[in-house]
């Protein structure tokens, strides 16, 4: 059982209710979530006994602090072969049937409406790479700045 689904499995019982023996072994054979559901329970039993006082302690603070934020990249191969999927998918929809089958139902009626799809496409793909590049376009607009002065 993953980690996930343990503690997902955890908070998915009732007050009373006892634990299911998948749950239990995974959490003898690991520590990291048999301290996370000691942790949430000493919590509940906090919550269930008035007056509501949960103090952030130095210890968790620092541990919230040294958490990395995490960012997940996309490589430039990736990019550049999704940009030239679409392109080459645009670009072979002339020549398909089911294109001529619509222009013979609609007529040409058809074709603004299809190249304003393909028109939002690009510019949605275009404009996903500027906002996740944004920190390297500027800082090769602002090399182009220094030569040109």
């Amino acid at each position: 059982m993953r980690c996930e689904k343990a503690i997902e499995k955890y908070l998915s019982l009732d007050n009373n209710q006892s634990m299911p023996l998948s749950l239990m072994f995974h959490l003898f054979t690991c520590k990291q979530c048999k301290k996370e559901i000691e942790d949430l329970r000493t919590t509940f039993t906090a919550l269930r006994n008035p007056p509501y006082t949960i103090l952030l302690g130095n210890e968790i603070m620092q541990q919230i602090m040294l958490h990395k934020a995490y960012y997940q990249t996309v490589s430039n191969f990736n990019w550049i072969a999704a940009g030239l999927i679409i392109i080459l998918s645009i670009g072979s929809i002339s020549y398909s049937d089911t294109l001529q089958w619509l222009s013979q139902y609609f007529g040409n009626k058809i074709l603004v409406p299809l190249y304003l799809v393909m028109g939002c496409i690009i510019s949605g793909f275009i404009g996903s790479y500027v906002a996740t590049h944004l920190k390297k376009l500027e800082a090769i607009a602002h090399s182009i700045m220094s030569l040109l002065r």
